[in-house]
Formats: C-alpha cells, sequence, structure tokens
C-alpha cells in the first residue's frame, strides 16, 4: 500500500563540525568524562584487558559497580531503570533527538528469562503510548528465543517437538510486541545477530512487515552491509513483496561482529561471509542507500552508521532529488554516548536523528558496553575523531 506523501520543508545543510550544536546537552563535568573515556577506549589491548577484568570483578563480587556506574556506564548508558533512563530521553527531545529504547540486559537462556524481556519489551511500548515521550524500540530476538534453535533453522534442520515449541513460543512473544507496538504507533527495530543464526531471523522479520505493515513500518528489519549476501537478500527481499500492501521497514548498519565472524569462519573452513575490506562494506551500505531510495515508495529507511561520508551521501540525495518526504521516510540513529556532531547536527539541519539509549541494571549491562568499547577501538578513526572534536571544544570553553 502506497502511503500517501506529506510535503515538509527540505532540509538544511548538514555541518557536522558546528560544535556548538554538537556539545549542546553535554555539562563541563560530562565533556571531561567523555575525553578521558574516548582516551582510554582508543588503547585497545587496554580496552580488552580492562573488559575482562570488570567482568571477573563482577563474577567474584568486588564492589565495582559504583566505578562502573560513574564511569563507562553513565557516558554509554540511559539508566538502571525505564525511568531512569526517561531523563536522557527527554534532554535529547529537547535538541529534536528521538530516542530509541534499547532494554540492554543480556537475558537468560529460559523460557521464564525469554518472557521476562517480552515483558519488559511490551511495559515499554505501554510507556511510550501513554508519554508519546519516545516512539522507537529495539528488541534482539536473541533476548526472546534460544540461540540454539536459531541456528538450527538456519542450517534448515527439523526442529524436535520440544524445539518447535519453544520455537513457537518465541514467535508468539515477538507477535506480542509487533501487535502492541502497531496498536500504539511504535516502531520496532529488529537487531541483526551472527551469519549463522540471521535466516530465521529474517524470516520472522518479514512475516512480521507482513502482519503490521500494512500503513507505516511498524516493524524494521536490520542487515549488516558488510555481509557479502545483503545487497541481493535487499533487492531480493524487495521482490518478493512486489504487488503486496506491505511498507518494509529498512534498516541498515555497517556490522557488529566483524572478527568474530572472519575467526568463525576460518576455523570451520567454509568462504569468509563478510567483506575483508573496508572500502567493500563501504561500497554494500551506500548501493544499500541507492536501492532503498529507489524504492522509497514503498520502503522506509533507517541509516544507522557513525559514518560521517555515508551520512553526507544520503543527506546530499535528499536535498539533490528534494525528497519531500524524508522525515517520514528517511530515519538516521548512532548510538548514545558516540558521534554527538552527527545526530545532533542532523537534527539540528530538519532531519530525522535519533539516538539509540540502552538502559538496564548495571551488572546486566557490563556485556553490552563491552561490545560497544571494543566496536569503538575497531570502527577506523572513530577515537581520534573524538577526541578531536571533544579537544576543540574543551578549548572554546577553556576548560
Amino acid at each position: 500500500m502506497e502511503q500517501a506523501t506529506v510535503t515538509q520543508p527540505l532540509p538544511g545543510r548538514f555541518d557536522p563540525e558546528n560544535l556548538q550544536v554538537t556539545f549542546c546537552n553535554k555539562t563541563d563535568s560530562e565533556m571531561k568524562l567523555a575525553y578521558f573515556l574516548f582516551s582510554m577506549m582508543g588503547k585497545p589491548a587496554l580496552v580488552k584487558a580492562g573488559g575482562a577484568a570488570t567482568t571477573l570483578a563482577l563474577r567474584l563480587g568486588l564492589p565495582v559497580k559504583g566505578l562502573i556506574r560513574n564511569t563507562i556506564y553513565k557516558h554509554f548508558c540511559g539508566g538502571e531503570t525505564v525511568e531512569e533512563a526517561q531523563k536522557a530521553v527527554q534532554k535529547m527531545a529537547g535538541a529534536h533527538v528521538q530516542t530509541v529504547l534499547d532494554y540492554a540486559a543480556e537475558a537468560q537462556d529460559t523460557e521464564a528469562g525469554f518472557d521476562a524481556v517480552r515483558d519488559e519489551v511490551l511495559r515499554n511500548i505501554a510507556l511510550a503510548r501513554d508519554s508519546r515521550s519516545f516512539s522507537c524500540i529495539s528488541v534482539k530476538l536473541t533476548g526472546i528465543g534460544r540461540n540454539s534453535i536459531f541456528n538450527k533453522l538456519h542450517l534448515r534442520k527439523t526442529l524436535s517437538p520440544d524445539e518447535q515449541a519453544a520455537y513457537d513460543r518465541t514467535t508468539t512473544r515477538l507477535d506480542a510486541i509487533c501487535r502492541a507496538a502497531a496498536a500504539a504507533d511504535i516502531t520496532v527495530y529488529l537487531d541483526a545477530e551472527e551469519s549463522w543464526l540471521q535466516n530465521p531471523m529474517d524470516e520472522l522479520a518479514e512475516e512480521m512487515m507482513r502482519r503490521y505493515n500494512q500503513n507505516r513500518a511498524v516493524v524494521f528489519n536490520t542487515l549488516q552491509m558488510y555481509r557479502t549476501d545483503r545487497v541481493a537478500y535487499l533487492k531480493a527481499c524487495i521482490r518478493r513483496f512486489e504487488g503486496e500492501p506491505v511498507i518494509l521497514g529498512i534498516k541498515i548498519v555497517r556490522g557488529a561482529y566483524l572478527e568474530k565472524e572472519q575467526l568463525r569462519a576460518k576455523a570451520q573452513d567454509y568462504p569468509c561471509p563478510v567483506f575483508l575490506r573496508k572500502a567493500d562494506t563501504d561500497k554494500s551500505f551506500n548501493d544499500a542507500i541507492d536501492i532503498c531510495l529507489e524504492n522509497l515508495h514503498r520502503v522506509e529507511l533507517c541509516a544507522a552508521t557513525h559514518n560521517e561520508q555515508s551520512i553526507t551521501y544520503l543527506t546530499e540525495r535528499i536535498q539533490r532529488e528534494h525528497i519531500s518526504n524524508h522525515r517520514s521516510r528517511i530515519h538516521f540513529s548512532q548510538l548514545y554516548g558516540m558521534s554527538d556532531n552527527l545526530t545532533y547536527n542532523l537534527a539540528a539541519a530538519g532531519y530525522n536523528a535519533s539516538k539509540y539509549l540502552p538502559y538496564g541494571e548495571v551488572a546486566t549491562a557490563v556485556p553490552y558496553l563491552i561490545r560497544r568499547a571494543e566496536e569503538n577501538t575497531s570502527i577506523a578513526g572513530q577515537m581520534g575523531r573524538e577526541l578531536a572534536l571533544l579537544q576543540k571544544e574543551m578549548r572554546r570553553r577553556k576548560l
């Protein structure tokens, strides 16, 4: 079903160098903390050792929660509860930055644990419906279903009766989330996982889109564009839905498991499913932008990236091609605590920009925080870019 075009003013020029906009929400003490953290994260060996030490300290019950809470947790998370996270939500809303709320706790691999995650997400949808303070949530399918079953389905193996029953419960949990989101006018971003789990997740995402994306993109599937097959998957997905009254929700990212994918492929002697050269990933990401823009009458696109070149490419196409319904069809997103020069300047220029805002109890959020720190060290130039911008602003403030 083709959505009616709403005429909206074209945005202004995206300027990632505007430091006053970039750091408009940062106090002097928050600037100093950010500088300290990014300085530390510029040392990969230190990040790896620190992550291992933190995990061990928590396992041994050592009193380190306060240190974590006041440093890396404070910078990358919104709080331990959704109520605490609301402060960050409101602060960002003041700068026209939207929130994608992300429950960051690692789920217990039990039916009760999966039910608990579903219930937490449903509470968040109800809060979003009633407060209208945010309109997007993130869901990890491994938080509501077993990795082993996703892997077996990925390999096209037959499930046992118990496994099939467990998978049916996973599908029911996801359907409850998507149904509630559709009724509440909330958007659901389904996270991507490792390549050996992803096929059944793609199928689930497409099924939920068929059920709930008739009038708008309630459900978004996430494509990791460092995978060599994702451009082909995107084209095939658009073909599969041709003629159906469905708005496809497509979120594109570069990818989160590069080293893990390469090591597993080498260890198990199968073709590496991810690009070995960053330039190929960059081309794949921009190719996905092109494909989505060509099909914007049937697609909503979320470009979730910290890559300034890709963002500039997309914003320039929006302006050059006078895409007047960009705010309802094209979204930009970055992680909370990173790349504020992109998010805040996109929002200031009139684009639809958001932050992924995680929350959760300190101890259970540690695996998430360690992944964020390790990802930061692996992004070419990320630490230098963050530090250079912080230094300029700190000099401007005479800190």
